[in-house]
């Protein structure tokens, strides 16, 4: 794990700035302020400055400091000795699950940790360190490729939420969209082990409405991704379980008649399973 100098500059968010340079259109003021309050930019801003010392672990750790998160670990013992394994979970907040998670694998191993994430989040410079970007929505470029290959063959501990996107409610429970089958591929070719994660938390009532309307209108824009920042800054104060699971070996999947697709299936079930 590493710090960053202490003079280094604090980054800073300006959400009217980033839409205007994205998609070329400068929104008006007054909408310019409300979305400044959705997300918390003043916040936002304070945690960069007050934190901008601490990268990668040290800072998702300050994190959960920040926010006063209370953690309950259960399967503890399951974690392996050798870091150098594929660790899966369940999305179900959409970022302080991320924050919680890694904070508690980088406490263990003492060591950084890499996320595969969205490449929309990888712009945040204390995370740049331990992110590992993949775009969700089309084909990835030769940079993340490779940077991707080079961190799923380090020594390093790796994390996947592989339904790529924050739990839903559907069927009338909270729960991930289908799983991608990417991170079976990942396990077998770079001989990773599986640690199945269960993190129990859930986001506002107001989240899943919102959600819920969207999909009735047949709206597009993912405004569930617009209201996680908000409901990030709900959860202070929080107290959330995490079950860890016994790992799975990469060997095992390689002996298994099963298709990628089912066994990503199976193990999604193992991962609910693991709260029961």
């Amino acid at each position: 794990m590493s710090n960053v100098g202490s003079h280094n500059e604090a980054q800073q968010i300006n959400i009217g700035n980033i839409i205007s340079s994205k998609w070329g259109k400068k929104l008006p003021r007054w909408v310019v302020r409300i979305l400044e309050r959705l997300i918390h930019q003043e916040e936002i801003n304070y945690i960069l400055d007050h934190y901008k010392d601490l990268q990668g672990v040290e800072f998702m750790s300050a994190l959960v400091n920040y926010f006063n998160i209370h953690l309950e670990v259960i399967g503890k013992e399951n974690l392996p000795d050798n870091p150098r394994a594929l660790f899966i979970s369940n999305h179900p907040l959409g970022g302080m699950d991320g924050i919680c998670l890694t904070h508690i694998l980088g406490s263990h191993y003492q060591s950084d940790i890499r996320y595969i994430v969205n490449d929309l989040l990888f712009n945040l410079q204390p995370f740049k360190e331990i992110f590992v970007p993949v775009n969700t929505l089309g084909r990835q470029s030769r940079s993340s490729l490779e940077r991707l290959q080079k961190e799923l063959s380090s020594p390093l501990p790796v994390v996947t939420f592989p339904a790529g996107v924050c739990s839903r409610h559907i069927d009338g429970k909270i729960q991930d969209l289908e799983w991608k089958k990417s991170f079976i591929r990942m396990s077998l070719e770079h001989q990773r082990d599986i640690v199945p994660l269960y993190f129990e938390g859930y986001n506002t009532r107001h989240f899943y409405n919102i959600e819920r309307i969207r999909r009735k209108l047949g709206i597009k824009f993912n405004i569930g991704t617009a209201l996680l920042p908000d409901e990030m800054f709900r959860s202070k104060g929080a107290h959330y379980k995490i079950h860890i699971g016994k790992p799975v070996p990469y060997t095992l999947l390689q002996t298994s008649s099963k298709s990628s697709k089912e066994l990503a299936l199976e193990l999604r079930d193992k991962v609910y399973q693991l709260c029961k």
